[in-house]
């Protein structure tokens, strides 16, 4: 009996409650008796499920292991994927980082870096697309809300292999890894050390 998992004994225990209801004749054949058989059927097969998936964790704890780490990165890298909202604080917040410093020690790739995405925030070409683990902002040519026919004819919209040069930052675990990357050393010119 220890070696049934819980949640297939607490399934099992359902399975007789709802075998043993007695239906008054009026609804013999009804939908409150379809609606009982699927239930019953539906309980009795993830309880099969779970019986099946312990002893097959139990027969490959190796692989087993690595789905359960797989599959737990996944849902931790879904709930941690950052909004559009959770952009615009860190490039606002890597602006004001960059304005408290003097041109003199200011890192010109970082600053170019933010500039450009603070420009094309202004213009409204910024563009966020979520993909369930990581998200990714990308810029466009024309605001969401241009009517032009440049900005409305399939054939002059982005085409797909050159996609990857339109992406300013990817999003992970409630991270902006590009900005993050740009922003490591903003505080160091490099020029300034060159003789």
């Amino acid at each position: 009996m220890t070696n049934v998992p819980v949640m297939a004994l607490f399934l099992m225990k359902l399975r007789t409650p709802v075998s043993v209801l007695r239906f008054i004749d009026r609804f013999k054949g009804g939908r409150l008796e379809r609606v009982a058989l699927w239930a019953k059927t539906l309980l009795s097969d993830y309880g099969d499920v779970i019986v099946e998936a312990g002893k097959d964790m139990r027969k490959h704890p190796v692989r087993s292991s690595f789905l359960l780490a797989g599959i737990t990165g996944a849902v931790y890298a879904y709930k941690t994927n950052p909004s559009y909202q959770s952009f615009q604080q860190a490039l606002l917040h890597s602006s004001n980082d960059l304005l408290q410093l003097s041109n003199a020690i200011r890192n010109p790739t970082s600053d170019s870096h933010v500039q450009s995405l603070i420009g094309h925030m202004n213009d409204g070409t910024l563009r966020y697309t979520t993909l369930g683990v990581v998200s990714i902002v990308w810029t466009g040519d024309f605001h969401k809300d241009c009517n032009v026919y440049a900005a409305q004819c399939k054939y002059l919209k982005p085409q797909w292999l050159s996609f990857h040069e339109r992406v300013a930052d990817v999003g992970f675990c409630g991270r902006w890894l590009v900005l993050d990357q740009k922003m490591a050393d903003f505080d160091v010119n490099s020029d300034e050390f060159s003789l």
